[in-house]
């Protein structure tokens, strides 16, 4: 059976990281989008690699539209996306800057639905594809000077449901994948002291803990597995019942 693609935006660190992992040990083609950190980008190639895996990076802007088409130019046909990348400045309403907001709509959604075109002309043909993006509970719940992040995050949500609505019978499910709070560099830049507030949210967690980036990519994963084709156009939580409680 021939490898299957997978395109991971964001894909050198963090959660990027551990979804790219995921897969690798998986047997899928791993592509991992990167913009600016060129290092943990080879590093998780390299990495991938020294475990026998098949990875390549490929540096993009994803917040622009042009840089999508270079990128996907370069790239093979896709059979799972996952859009992880993200940008995370915080700010009030009252000093949220055009260019910040502007940037805001562009990376963490406008990306997705670019990158989802590209791909889906491949999955339609094949009558298989899995589409994935990474919100958090800030789209549905107002998270102070969480504004330009929370909006963006509620649009990426809103055009998961499109896709699914309307690609469901070219056997292509599209998902969003919102887990609580995880010590990655996007939850640090966001709070002053990304510590007390993970500790915080531990503990007025049912399960008494936050959840693990290699757990959210177990999840990825699992829900690319062929019986997953009837599960689309779902906002899957995985924060261990911190939304049931706040």
């Amino acid at each position: 059976m021939a490898r299957k693609s997978v395109l991971i935006t964001g894909g050198g660190k963090g959660l990027g990281r551990e979804i790219a992992y995921k897969f690798a040990k998986e047997n899928y083609n791993v592509f991992i989008n990167y913009f600016q950190d060129e290092k943990s980008a080879k590093e998780t190639e390299s990495n991938i690699k020294a475990l026998g895996g098949q990875a390549k990076i490929i540096q993009g802007d994803v917040g622009r539209f042009e840089e999508i088409e270079q990128m996907m130019d370069q790239l093979p046909n896709i059979d799972i996306l996952v859009h992880n990348a993200v940008y995370a400045e915080t700010s009030s309403i009252e000093s949220i800057s055009c260019e910040h907001w502007e940037r805001a709509l562009a990376v963490n959604a406008s990306a997705l639905l670019y990158l989802a075109q590209k791909v889906y002309p491949h999955m339609r043909e094949q009558q298989f594809g899995r589409i994935f993006t990474i919100s958090s509970i800030g789209a549905s719940r107002a998270v102070p000077n969480y504004t330009s992040i929370g909006v963006s995050k509620a649009t990426m949500e809103a055009l998961i449901r499109y896709f699914a609505a309307e690609w469901a019978s070219d056997g292509i499910t599209a998902n969003v994948i919102s887990p609580g709070a995880m010590d990655t560099e996007a939850f640090r830049s966001v709070f002053p002291d990304p510590s007390a507030r993970l500790n915080a949210i531990a503990k007025k967690t049912p399960a008494k803990k936050t959840v693990l980036l290699e757990e959210v990519a177990d999840m990825i994963l699992n829900y690319c597995q062929p019986n997953m084709g009837m599960v689309t156009g779902q906002v899957l939580r995985m924060d261990g019942g911190y939304s049931l409680t706040v």
